[in-house]
């Protein structure tokens, strides 16, 4: 019988741990475009948008904010045109408002020589902290709240001294105790107003706190061979629940297990559902060691979290990978019977949205054949961080999830499931959310067979 040695849920930020902003390459009519929308911290809070075109002739590009799904995304408000830049004529780039929680698309409009071309990204908007006042403008205010408590308490003083007295005369000690009563009033009433706007200041923020963020908490246990992972809602928004996920590629859920911190065993597996809220998984043999879980589901409005947990296992016998479940000890860019896998590095800067290329060749260079879709995609990525902090699933179309994706109007397909053959070179739209070293893990399947390829990213 195996046996659970240690459990942390932990708790990281949603969708893609650390990771928040969302990447995302696709065709709006005939024009590429590469988009990436950075959410805000705080809800409401302003969404930067920025748009690389690879087409050119591109004369205007309108982006609307509206929610995902319900009656609001079919009446979107009036478009704002984003500004083109200066320097590249290429790279257009605006700010729109995201006024509550939950699952919401960016729409892009474009018009240019070749027509008028629609696309919608979908972007999970939430209050991931309580964004703090400016120091200066904190001890600004708080000086004009002092300059305008002795301004009212200074002008009762006066009127209750001198509002009766003719032009000229000095008032006596009668209106002077008079003014005095009127000031120690009023200073009374001022200071009870000030501690009443402070006591709601802190129930407001206390509501605001609440309204941060909480993923769902994922605890696993391990029932002979097999994975059992429980989820619990920790009382976030109360339209959360945790039996509506939304099958993507296929699978309600999407579970990396790293053998951490060495980062050198990875599996991509999906678990089933076996009643609502509890996920159920076969092992494959693995070895012993402390892991770390990420799941990835989708509720049925859009919204996507990455779970996560970690787990200490002893070695597990397991049963064989099935179906689309893979990974194992990780080999750097060798595959099997001879392959490898070469990723063409450009240079790596935070927050710089790029396309990470990756080619499969032979023990000889040349390209591969027998390249297949793995999971409806040419390939899969995980970006990692060396302290877990950091974890995202890519596709070659970016970020976003498939079913997210689907719920858009456009309802896109992807970019690459009309090629003829999968070719032996793919690419994964992502930036770096913070510097560090990373390991990205990279996913395709050829021949039958789904390999998986590591590389190390040191991020400065």
């Amino acid at each position: 019988m195996i046996r659970v040695l240690w459990l942390l849920t932990a708790s990281l930020a949603w969708g893609h741990v650390g990771s928040p902003d969302v990447f995302f390459e696709g065709a709006a009519g005939h024009y590429r475009l590469f988009v990436t929308v950075r959410p805000p911290a705080a809800i409401p809070g302003v969404a930067e948008v920025e748009i690389r075109a690879a087409s050119p002739g591109i004369r205007e590009v309108r982006i609307t904010p509206l929610p995902l799904t319900g009656a609001a995304a079919k009446h979107p408000p009036t478009a704002d045109v984003a500004q083109r830049s200066k320097e590249d004529p290429q790279f257009f780039q605006g700010a729109l408002w995201l006024m509550v929680t939950g699952s919401w698309q960016v729409r892009i409009e474009v018009d240019g020589d070749a027509g008028e071309g629609q696309l919608s990204v979908p972007v999970a908007a939430m209050a991931l902290s309580t964004k703090a006042m400016d120091w200066g403008l904190g001890a600004a205010l708080f000086g004009l709240m002092v300059f305008l408590a002795v301004g009212v308490v200074s002008i009762a003083g006066a009127a209750a001294r001198e509002s009766h007295l003719t032009p000229g005369v000095e008032p006596d000690a009668r209106l002077r105790k008079r003014a005095a009563r009127a000031m120690a009033a009023t200073a009374l009433v001022v200071v009870g107003v000030l501690a009443l706007g402070n006591a709601w200041w802190k129930l407001e923020a206390s509501r605001y706190d609440s309204y941060i963020y909480k993923p769902l908490e994922m605890m696993p246990r391990v029932e002979g061979d097999q994975l059992v992972l429980s989820l619990r809602d920790p009382g976030w928004l109360r339209t959360r629940r945790i039996d509506d996920f939304l099958p993507d590629h296929g699978h309600l859920m999407h579970l990396y297990v790293v053998r951490m911190p060495a980062m050198d065993v990875a599996y991509h597996l999906h678990p089933e559902i076996r009643a609502p809220g509890e996920f159920a998984q076969w092992l494959p043999a693995m070895e012993a060691g402390r892991y770390t879980l990420y799941g990835d589901v989708v509720h049925e409005n859009g919204f996507p979290e990455t779970l996560t947990a970690e787990i200490d296992l002893p070695a597990v016998q397991g049963r064989p990978l099935e179906g689309d479940d893979s990974g194992g000890p990780l080999r750097g860019g060798e595959l099997s019977d001879g392959y490898r896998m070469v990723w063409d590095r450009d240079p790596l800067e935070v927050r710089k949205p790029a396309l990470f290329r990756f080619r499969v060749v032979d023990g000889e260079g040349k390209p591969a054949t027998g390249m297949e879709l793995y999971l409806g995609m040419q390939g899969h990525a995980a970006f990692i961080r060396r302290d877990g902090k950091v974890f995202a699933h890519v596709h070659p179309s970016g970020s976003v999830p498939m079913a997210a994706l689907g719920l858009t109007a456009e309802a896109a397909a992807d970019p690459h499931a009309h090629h003829r053959g999968v070719p032996p070179e793919l690419a994964f739209p992502y930036g770096f959310p913070q510097a560090g070293d990373y390991r990205v893990i990279v996913q395709v399947k050829r021949a039958g067979k789904v390999e998986t390829a590591a590389f190390d990213a040191t991020v400065r």
